[in-house]
């Protein structure tokens, strides 16, 4: 067996140590896993991603590194090509940019019928085409990757959040007619928002970057958000129902209405999807995580003979 030796750096231990110390927490106050043991589970983790993504199990034999190395070798196909180019897809970039100008262009100035864009005028059928994508561009990015996020750009986006918040407030109360907002209920928001994000949010808590229980671990700031979101719901439901609040847009709409808005983007992608999926799997996922527990149990009884 090949043995391979490297020294880690301060910082890496102390990441290192408060895995450990997150993990005997986890386990009911057991922190007899050391740093060793740690690391081990931590590289064969990283080291099976890798593999799956390169299209490899773990661990890979020797005829399957040569199978799949030769068809990397292989000539890529035209597309293929164009698509690895980077000096391709920024031309592609800006030709699609062009072509996005001239439409709006010839939509709203020169009234091109056939781009419907004189049809839908307004900010809010803007914000109906395009927030699932951009939600599917940005949100799973801040779930999985927050920690790596520059600090500057991360109070950038904040600037830019606090200014859409204002932005929306200004369009209700100057009003501002051509975003589409006056006339639209906190209903008609939930209609908009509640789908792209929770379908989102939930692609990227069961991805394989955070697929682990402690990743998925909240904050303290995150748990009073939902909170804080929970509570305020609960007072515009009251109002919408009990005190007649208009502007909620609640009154009328009935159990089904609910069920028809919270069902497929809430419950059933955050219960009873995972349900489903383990039942499917015989509960592939938990006995996977029993057998890493198992592992990482023998590497330390190994440690310690030694």
């Amino acid at each position: 067996m090949a043995v391979l030796t490297f020294t880690i750096e301060p910082d890496e231990f102390l990441g290192l140590s408060a895995l450990i110390e997150l993990d005997g927490a986890a386990d009911g106050g057991d922190t007899g896993s050391d740093a060793v043991s740690k690391a081990r589970a931590l590289m064969c983790g990283a080291l099976a991603d890798q593999l799956r993504e390169a299209g490899l199990p773990w661990a890979p034999s020797a005829e399957a590194v040569k199978k799949r190395a030769a068809e990397a070798a292989e000539p890529t196909s035209g597309m293929r090509a164009l698509l690895g180019n980077n000096q391709m897809r920024k031309y592609a970039a800006y030709i699609g940019a062009f072509a996005v100008l001239v439409a709006l262009w010839g939509g709203y100035v020169q009234n091109w019928q056939w781009t419907g864009f004189t049809a839908n005028d307004q900010l809010w059928d803007w914000l109906k085409l395009l927030l699932v994508p951009v939600a599917l561009g940005t949100i799973p990015l801040w779930l999985q990757d927050k920690d790596y996020i520059p600090r500057p750009r991360r109070v950038a986006y904040g600037v830019v959040i606090v200014g859409w918040t204002g932005f929306v407030i200004v369009g209700y109360l100057v009003p501002l007619n051509w975003t589409g907002f006056p006339g639209q209920t906190l209903w008609s928001w939930f209609v908009l928002i509640l789908l792209p994000v929770s379908l989102t949010t939930t692609i990227a808590l069961t991805s394989v970057r955070v697929r682990s229980s402690k990743a998925r671990l909240l904050r303290p700031y995150q748990k009073g958000l939902i909170v804080a979101f929970a509570v305020g719901w609960i007072v515009t439901v009251i109002g919408g129902y009990v005190l007649r609040w208009s502007w909620t847009g609640y009154a009328g709409n009935t159990l089904w209405d609910w069920l028809t808005l919270l069902l497929l983007p809430l419950v059933f992608p955050t219960i009873l999807l995972p349900a489903l999926l383990r039942w499917i799997s015989g509960n592939a996922a938990a006995r996977a995580s029993a057998v890493q527990k198992e592992a990482m149990r023998v590497i330390r009884g190994l440690r310690q003979i030694n």
